[in-house]
């Protein structure tokens, strides 16, 4: 066999009509490029062809919601140093009738809570 040189010709305008296959295939091919590392317009492609990859992924998954909320340092710190008595069974009217009582504060056997810095 003789030697042979492949050429590819990327059109990063046509890249979100790209399918999936040719994508990944261009991804390789922009990692195998002999340019030297470094290289301006190799870095460019290959960040266009990784951009349109995430876009894609994330184009399914669902994002996250309510993880961080405004009330959520109030709530912890509620339930940090209280704790719910209900007021009946769940489920029942009463249930929401209940209060919240301290929790007792730990015992840590000195009268700075322990922040004396001897830890």
């Amino acid at each position: 066999m003789t030697k042979i040189s492949v050429t590819f010709e990327i059109d990063d305008t046509k890249l979100r009509g790209a399918s999936d296959t040719h994508l990944a295939t261009l991804w390789h091919v922009v990692q195998a490029n002999p340019a030297p590392h470094g290289d301006k317009h190799a870095g460019e492609i290959a960040e266009r062809i990784a951009r349109e990859i995430v876009r894609r992924w994330l184009g399914g998954v669902e994002p996250e919601l309510w993880r961080h909320q405004g009330r959520s340092y109030y709530w912890s710190n509620l339930c940090r140093f209280a704790r719910y008595e209900a007021g009946g069974a769940p489920g029942t009217p009463e249930w929401d009738a209940g209060t919240w009582v301290p929790r007792p504060a730990p015992d840590t056997g000195s009268c700075d809570g322990g922040a004396r810095g001897d830890r």
